[in-house]
């Protein structure tokens, strides 16, 4: 992924300014939100990383949305239980290198998923429906 977008505390996203930017990174946006229409959106601002959409329940963080140059990313943490599940499974056999590798914090296994290109955001999509059924067991 380039650079990320949005970087000036002053100019908060708005769908205008997102769908001027991204181009055909808004599919892909709009996309990985659908999937996630019963969380909580808010826009965030951070000082060294700009502009990021905080998706949430009530308790934790699904994931962060993070719009770039060419796309967008998303950042999430795993539960110990969640790594295993999805290490297990073998749908996500791709993923498994970033899974094993993925550094642990104590929220859990960070991720990063550079979404560019429409197999990219089927992929993410589908990672993100397993992780959201496995949080509503």
């Amino acid at each position: 992924m380039n650079k990320r977008l949005f970087t000036d505390e002053n100019v908060a996203p708005t769908e205008a300014l997102l769908r001027k930017q991204l181009g055909q990174g808004m599919d892909y946006y709009m996309s990985i939100l659908s999937k996630s229409s019963e969380y909580r959106k808010q826009w965030n601002f951070s000082r060294g990383n700009g502009w990021i959409l905080k998706v949430a329940d009530v308790l934790k963080a699904l994931y962060y949305m993070i719009p770039m140059e060419d796309g967008i990313e998303i950042s999430l943490t795993i539960r110990d239980v969640e790594r295993e599940e999805f290490l297990k499974n073998v749908k996500f056999g791709k993923l498994c290198p970033q899974l094993e590798s993925a550094k642990k914090y104590s929220e859990g296994y960070a991720l990063r998923f550079g979404i560019g290109t429409s197999p990219d955001c089927k992929s993410a999509a589908k990672f993100l429906a397993e992780l959201m059924t496995m949080r509503a067991a």
